[in-house]
């Protein structure tokens, strides 16, 4: 059941980073990968992907 979430997660945050880089750029995704020691989605601890997750949410909510 685990691994179903992290794919929910995984495609959440792909739909998110690709909404804020259309909008405005791949820095802001990038340095919110950066905080988490990644450089991409597949770098991501799986433990990290709620926190990355909301943390993009959050920002393409700003962006509406």
């Amino acid at each position: 059941m685990q691994k179903i979430k992290n794919v929910d997660y995984i495609i959440s945050i792909e739909e998110s980073a690709s909404n804020i880089c259309a909008e405005i750029g791949p820095k802001i995704v990038d340095s919110v990968f950066q905080r988490y020691g990644a450089h991409c989605i597949e770098d991501l601890n799986p433990a990290n992907l709620p926190d990355v997750f909301s943390e993009l949410y959050a920002i393409e909510a700003d962006l509406r």
